[in-house]
């Protein structure tokens, strides 16, 4: 079943605050219950009526999301992290979970939990779509976009469901919940929408026209010499491609000229893609909305094709559901799950040295500590270089721990095993999708990433609450600092 979310109207960037009721009186599964935002991404066309030396129509972008942390890198992004705070209170339950900064706990959870063939296969239903890994210039696909690589069909904007599981966010609902029981039950999240951003690729300044990776040092942008004359409705293609995903053409596009058909300059003239044939040769035949020019193509550097830019673009986010799966299932006489406590804190005033003594619950059982160099920015990025932790006045190692240290991935390890989480993946690192080269399969790919700096310790379950003491070195100050604590809870 679906329900709509309290809040009426359009999401923006400000109004981020998204709950919802469910009702008593049913049991659902959870675990197979998610939200879902309605997103597309909307362009405007500078030649949408034929003038000049454009063609008209309307044409297709490949303009897509981007999370902005303000830092450019364009990390790799999820759509769980678009939750920043989120929340579930029931009527006879009280408080279930409050997690605050969960975008900042699952990111960096995900670094050590993922590897990289759930990076790659996690990104195609995702915001963030990773660049193509089959060539150095792989191309980033918009997922707002459905996308014809060949024959006539034409291309079209489409909106886009942006599904977020509850059990992503919360490890609560990886169980039967039980209306009857709990009554009616709040689900409550705070979006990171002012965040998102719209990026275009394929456009006139994309650096794809002229690369020649993959393709035996043919550039993307190169058309065959034909010696026939008359009217050029029909361009071929210089590069072979020998995997269509490599291909920056799709029907519906709009593509700008430079250099001469004939006796004639068709710079910047403008044309619609409306058919695409690939040929036995692996070329690319392409066919337009109407002739570019009367002649000959001379040779093969005579004329060179690259995109266009949309004239402007908007994104909305028309509105929320819950999905919720309704059960026969009985449910559990009570249920078990970890949740999270949050402490933040900053240390700004210089200095390499940070102290700075915790409060843990009874019940803590794994910590999870990081810094970051703006509230925007979701990976614990700032560098350690060593650290000690001291729970209930005992230092839980002999020494000071250096990050990336053989006791470091032990001390981590330990921690998400605690946790009943695999560490999968030891690099440490965010990867990057600003670049064309393919971030996860490329000779370089090292320095492509970012280093995330976390600490993860067990702690002891005790009777009364205790307190942790944390000592850590580092090359300057930290900005925004987190500290998540996790804990058992039993309803």
């Amino acid at each position: 079943m679906k329900i709509s979310s309290n809040q009426s109207g359009a999401l923006t960037g400000t109004k981020n605050l998204v709950d919802f009721d469910i009702a008593a009186g049913m049991v659902y599964d959870l675990s197979k219950s998610y939200m879902v935002i309605h997103s597309s991404i909307e362009t405007t066309d500078t030649n949408a009526t034929a003038s000049g030396n454009a063609s008209g129509g309307i044409g297709v972008y490949n303009c897509f999301l981007n999370y902005n942390d303000g830092t450019n890198a364009n990390r790799n992004f999820k759509n769980k992290h678009l939750v920043k705070n989120v929340s579930m209170y029931s009527q006879k339950a009280g408080m279930v979970e409050d997690i605050k900064r969960s975008d900042v706990l699952q990111f960096n959870l995900d670094q050590f939990r993922d590897d990289i063939d759930t990076k790659v296969n996690a990104s195609y239903d995702q915001i963030s779509s990773i660049r193509g890994a089959n060539a150095n210039d792989g191309i980033r696909w918009s997922p707002h976009r459905r996308f014809s690589p060949d024959g006539t069909e034409v291309s079209e904007n489409i909106e886009r469901e942006i599904r977020i599981d509850l059990n992503e966010l919360m490890n609560s609902c990886n169980n039967i919940w039980d209306g009857n029981k709990y009554g009616s039950t709040r689900v409550h999240t705070e979006l990171n929408l002012a965040q998102l951003e719209i990026k275009e690729s394929l456009n006139a300044t994309d650096g794809i026209w002229v690369a020649t990776d993959g393709g035996s040092s043919v550039k993307r942008n190169a058309v065959d010499a034909d010696a026939t004359g008359g009217a050029k409705t029909q361009i071929t293609m210089s590069r072979i491609y020998d995997d269509e995903e490599d291909s920056p053409f799709y029907v519906s596009q709009k593509l700008t000229f430079t250099g001469t058909i004939g006796s004639t300059n068709v710079g910047n003239y403008v044309r619609q893609i409306t058919q695409i044939d690939h040929l036995t040769s692996g070329k690319i035949q392409l066919t337009f909305d109407s002739s570019i020019a009367t002649g000959a193509i001379s040779d093969g550097t005579a004329l060179n094709v690259k995109g266009c830019d949309a004239a402007s673009s908007s994104v909305s986010y028309d509105s929320a559901e819950l999905v919720l799966y309704v059960t026969n299932e009985p449910a559990p006489q009570q249920i078990a799950f970890d949740t999270y406590k949050t402490e933040e804190d900053s240390f700004s005033a210089g200095g390499n040295n940070y102290n700075h003594q915790y409060y843990l619950e009874s019940d803590c059982q794994n910590v999870f500590w990081g810094a970051r160099a703006s509230d925007k920015v979701l990976g614990f990025e700032q560098k350690i270089n060593t650290y000690r932790i001291r729970e209930a006045g005992e230092d839980k190692t002999d020494r000071d721990v250096v990050h990336g240290s053989s006791t470091h991935n032990y001390r981590l390890s330990r921690a998400f095993a605690n946790s009943n989480m695999n560490v999968k993946n030891y690099s440490q690192a965010v990867f990057k999708n600003d670049n064309r080269v393919s971030h996860l399969l490329s000779t370089n790919g090292t320095a492509m990433n970012i280093p995330v700096y976390m600490i993860a310790e067990t702690t002891q379950v005790t009777e009364m609450p205790k307190l942790l003491d944390v000592n850590i070195v580092a090359n300057a100050g930290f900005t925004n600092i987190t500290l998540f604590k996790q804990i058992t809870k039993v309803m």
